[in-house]
């Protein structure tokens, strides 16, 4: 089983009925709801639609749906917020504006009624239009933490980081960092198949299916309690275009190795049978042009220690 706390009740993002009922009572068991993990408490809230069957005779079942009541209401603050910044981003002509990360997947979640929670503001805009869009908030009394980078510092960094009173804002370009000459078309790749979703009469863009869950996929931040698997877990698995996943992902997966981003998912496919399919990284070869320049490198290093050779040769014999 993978290899995170309460990896169980993780996994029980994905089961059928009964046996996510059971995977919940033999973990609810075994809890001290007074000593339960800030990490536990953000997750809690994923099974919100199963919670009212599940709580029926526990003690503790007025402080667990407290805590679910606390991330939803917290939850529309932000989503709210997101609202608004969307707007004044707009009207600085920074487009488009994409909501990623917690702020999209608590409107994408795989089950009716699953809440996932939000903990920070998380934006993306093109690079390009990242000076126009710090200017903006600015003025409308957010605070640039650093100085704005310039593009070569964009190639290497993902995002641009913000604070008004007790809100964070990550405003993106990309969102994580790309393979060595690809952050460009990484981002622009990214910003392909927008779909657009609604929440309380406000319309989001959001990523592709494909690169939401490229996405998903990394890392969770520090200052993020829910884990990458339980994200991976309430993807909208029908949605996704899997060869296309599959081309995203081997060029601009964002770690050393594409290959280890197909591993986690094909070891949570094996923990959980997750209904999608088995894939594996495209091995590329090199361009043609690539090939043919090593082609004439290597050329012309033989050709150079012949000629070191011939002459090494005449010394010898002078």
């Amino acid at each position: 089983m993978i290899d995170i706390p309460d990896a169980a009740l993780t996994g029980a993002l994905i089961l059928p009925e009964p046996a996510r009922a059971e995977v919940w009572r033999r973990w609810r068991a075994a809890q001290d709801i007074d000593a339960l993990s800030y990490e536990c408490q953000q997750l809690l809230p994923a099974f919100a639609a199963c919670l009212p069957r599940w709580l029926d005779g526990d003690a503790a079942a007025a402080r667990i749906q407290g805590i679910v009541r606390m991330v939803w209401s917290r939850n529309q603050v932000r989503l709210h917020k997101a609202a608004e910044l969307q707007q004044a981003l707009l009207r600085a002509s920074a487009t488009p504006v994409v909501i990623v990360g917690p702020l999209a997947w608590s409107l994408l979640t795989r089950e009716e009624g699953s809440i996932r929670s939000i903990p920070n503001l998380t934006l993306l805009i093109p690079r390009e239009d990242v000076s126009k869009a710090a200017s903006a908030l600015v003025q409308d009394g957010w605070q640039l933490c650093g100085d704005l980078p310039d593009s070569a510092a964009m190639d290497w960094s993902c995002y641009l980081p913000l604070t008004k009173g007790d809100e964070t804002l990550h405003l993106h370009w990309r969102l994580s960092p790309a393979p060595e000459g690809e952050a460009i078309a990484s981002e622009r790749a990214v910003m392909e198949r927008l779909r657009t979703v609604t929440w309380n009469r406000h319309t989001f863009q959001v990523l592709s299916p494909e690169a939401d869950l490229l996405h998903r996929l990394t890392d969770r931040p520090s200052w993020d309690p829910v884990p990458w698997q339980a994200d991976v877990l309430m993807t909208p698995f029908s949605e996704i275009d899997w060869p296309r996943f599959r081309e995203l992902a081997s060029r601009f997966a964002p770690v050393i190795e594409p290959v280890d981003v197909f591993r986690r998912l094909m070891k949570l496919r094996s923990d959980w049978q997750l209904p999608i399919p088995h894939i594996a990284p495209i091995r590329r070869r090199p361009p043609v042009g690539a090939m043919a320049r090593a082609y004439v490198n290597r050329l012309r290093f033989v050709q150079l220690g012949r000629r070191l050779s011939r002459r090494g040769r005449l010394l010898w014999r002078s």
